[in-house]
């Protein structure tokens, strides 16, 4: 008799109803949410576990792409009340999103419950969402080896003390430029050159060893013990809906940590499957990509203007 898996990556967050608008068109009620992009992304590498809440309205077939990739659904939890909907409209380089609306419904009122499956994952993601939905979920996680932080702009910028409380708990934050001008409360403009480097600075005295910056199609800026890494996203992707990204960035460097990978492979990884999540309407990008083809594009990403390839191979 065998036994599934033990979890590798828990992933706390909404598992959501979108409604998205872009260049490419519209869609709505699709499933989303922070905890569903980011664990399609890691289960290509790692056996993952999304942390959530759902409502009593929400169809329970819309999981049936989590099932099909084996991610454990232990830890989603239905309670009766309204499910988590979100909407955004893409500006048409899909570089500036605007939000149209967030009701958390359930998740926000329903405390988090992590089963003893899960309790014991060695990495731990807390994604955007409610903070005190991510404390309790850590106050019931067992020791994990490492924990991210992502979040959105709506949750820093609104619960400021609360994002900050939070990072007592992270290893790695991965936030993007807008984020990191309200969490330390930027007195100038976004793009002044000193703004990423102020943020590390206030970032690591709370805490974390690694602070990541997310510049959507510029990439990422990785700063860490000294040391300050820019890794660029794949060139030429087309952003027809940039939906989750973020997360599946996160997520995927993540697993490939748990495989044996450093930080900075790990974030080669994140990049390469981040550009398939913004090539098609919700999660059909990063469904439609394999551990082969995320690998593939790895060879297209720099890391400090040199061919990623000389860096992380495409097999191990």
């Amino acid at each position: 008799m065998t036994s599934d898996p033990p979890v590798e990556l828990a992933v706390v967050g909404a598992v959501a109803l979108d409604e998205i608008h872009s260049q490419a068109g519209d869609i709505d009620q699709v499933l989303g949410g922070s905890a569903v992009y980011a664990s399609l992304a890691a289960s290509l590498l790692a056996q993952t576990a999304p942390i959530s809440v759902i409502g009593d309205d929400f169809d329970q077939s819309l999981l049936q792409p989590l099932i099909d990739r084996g991610v454990c659904l232990d830890g989603i939890e239905r309670t009766q009340g309204p499910n988590f909907r979100w909407g955004c409209r893409y500006s048409p380089d899909g570089d500036v999103r605007e939000t149209l609306y967030t009701h958390a419904g359930v998740y926000d009122t329903h405390p988090i419950v992590v089963g003893e499956t899960i309790r014991h994952a060695r990495h731990v993601l807390l994604t955007a969402g409610n903070p005190d939905q991510n404390h309790r979920a850590m106050q019931q996680m067992v020791e994990p080896q490492l924990v991210a932080i992502d979040t959105i702009e709506r949750e820093v910028a609104d619960r400021r003390d609360e994002f900050r409380e939070q990072l007592r708990y992270a290893d790695i934050v991965s936030i993007n430029t807008l984020e990191a001008a309200h969490l330390i409360q930027w007195p100038g403009q976004e793009d002044d050159p000193e703004l990423p480097l102020a943020a590390w600075r206030e970032i690591h005295a709370l805490g974390p060893t690694v602070f990541i910056l997310k510049k959507a199609s510029h990439g990422v800026e990785i700063f860490e013990r000294g040391r300050r890494t820019l890794v660029s996203a794949v060139p030429h992707i087309e952003a027809t809906d940039p939906t989750g990204a973020g997360d599946t960035f996160i997520s995927a460097l993540l697993s490939a940590v748990s495989r044996g990978y450093d930080l900075i492979q790990g974030a080669v990884w994140g990049c390469a499957a981040a550009s398939f999540a913004i090539e098609q309407f919700g999660i059909e990008g990063i469904m439609a990509a394999t551990t082969e083809s995320v690998a593939r594009r790895t060879s297209q990403i720099t890391v400090d203007g040199v061919p990623a390839s000389t860096l992380f191979p495409t097999t191990r």
